[in-house]
């Protein structure tokens, strides 16, 4: 009975990691947390002819998960749907992405070797008078801005214009749509514009209640706020450390997830980061000086108050590098760590827009963040309460 015991346990374990997936998107409806409008914007381009997507966004926000699962919530039939995904690279030409869309339906042979737009919206219309084409171009953002992007831009006003029921959804990391297509102008009404922000607390305890249930699995309340305290609006994080909190607790023979194990899970969280995520964090600390306070400052950073692009203020770092220290910390205490995290000898970690006394700044990668907080909770710099702030 204890071998059997034993057995169901290692089974549960390794269960785990097919319902949480912090290294790849999500593909299935039922898993898929949040985002209502940003599906409905969707559902919406490819109900309507004419109609195509840009959705854009940091990395790390879950937009490929999006664009993945989708169809999966429309209300009307969508056996006649036929999506594919194109992931874009740097070498790719208009002509190698199409020929890569169209693979699925064995038509590519039919592009000429200098394909245009027009060609594009030829076969997408003889497709489409079976099935309806979506086609997602994934990290649209990788493709150098010129020819490419130009003639995409005008394949989605060939097809808005000859009403071919087919869609595009582009997707790609940028803050803004001019940032994927600066041609935007000219098919603006026929390209719905998604953004996509980070997720709230809310819908990042939404991927912990829908994955648990299947595991037979719970959680207290304190250790999912802090999941989606430790997150920060990004999904990886919570997929990273639900994983690795629920087979601590299955190590410990038990099915439902105390503040413990989430604690026990940060340092394995923190070993199998990304190894250009640790990298840039050694290099932005490391300081032959003892008394530094690269780790204080950068904790703080990743703590201040943030707009939706992910900027934070020199003024946004005073409240949290207080608390921090345990006494009031003004700007000139810390303004040259920030400038020292915005160099390339240190990274560089931040990037900087403004200027001088207005500077803003922001995590080169999103998920430097999450990371940065992990660590210093880690290391005993954070005593964590919800928010990010210390104990008084």
């Amino acid at each position: 009975m204890q071998g059997r015991d034993r057995s169901d346990w290692d089974v549960l374990w390794e269960e785990i990691a097919t319902v949480f997936s912090p290294g790849a998107p999500i593909d299935e409806g039922e898993l898929f947390a949040g985002r209502p409008y940003q599906i409905r914007e969707l559902i919406d381009a490819v109900s309507q002819r004419g109609q195509h997507a840009i959705v854009f966004g940091e990395r790390g926000v879950g937009k490929t998960s999006l664009a993945n699962t989708f169809t999966k919530f429309m209300h009307r039939p969508v056996s006649r749907l036929a999506a594919t995904r194109v992931n874009c690279d740097g070498v790719d030409a208009f002509s190698n992405l199409w020929r890569k869309a169209l693979a699925d339906w064995d038509v590519s042979a039919d592009l000429p070797e200098a394909t245009s737009p027009d060609d594009v919206r030829r076969i997408l219309s003889n497709i489409s008078a079976n099935v309806i084409p979506v086609i997602v171009f994934d990290e649209f953002d990788r493709l150098v801005k010129g020819s490419a992007t130009t003639l995409m831009a005008d394949t989605i006003k060939a097809l808005s214009d000859h009403s071919v029921p087919a869609t595009i959804i582009i997707v790609g990391v940028a803050d803004s749509v001019a940032e994927l297509i600066q041609e935007h102008a000219s098919i603006g009404r026929n390209l719905i514009e998604v953004p996509m922000p980070r997720m709230t607390d809310d819908e990042l305890g939404e991927i912990l209640d829908k994955r648990l249930p299947r595991l037979g699995m719970t959680m207290a309340p304190v250790a999912k706020d802090r999941i989606a305290s430790y997150s920060q609006g990004l999904p990886h994080y919570t997929h990273l450390l639900g994983l690795h909190a629920a087979r601590d607790a299955i190590e410990k023979r038990t099915k439902h997830i105390e503040e413990e194990n989430l604690t026990a899970s940060i340092s394995r969280c923190l070993d199998r980061a990304q190894q250009s995520i640790r990298d840039a964090y050694d290099k932005a600390t490391a300081s032959p000086r003892r008394d530094n306070l690269f780790k204080e400052v950068l904790c703080a950073s990743a703590l201040a108050e943030k707009n939706e692009l992910g900027y934070f203020t020199a003024a946004g770092v005073i409240e949290p590098m207080s608390k921090i220290m345990g006494r009031r910390y003004e700007i000139p205490s810390f303004s040259g760590h920030l400038n020292r995290f915005c160099d390339a000898s240190s990274g560089p970690i931040l990037e900087q827009r403004g200027v001088k006394r207005k500077f803003r700044y922001r995590f080169r990668d999103p998920l430097m963040q999450p990371y940065i907080i992990m660590q210093g909770v880690n290391s005993g710099i954070l005593n964590w309460q919800k928010g990010g702030e210390n104990d008084d």
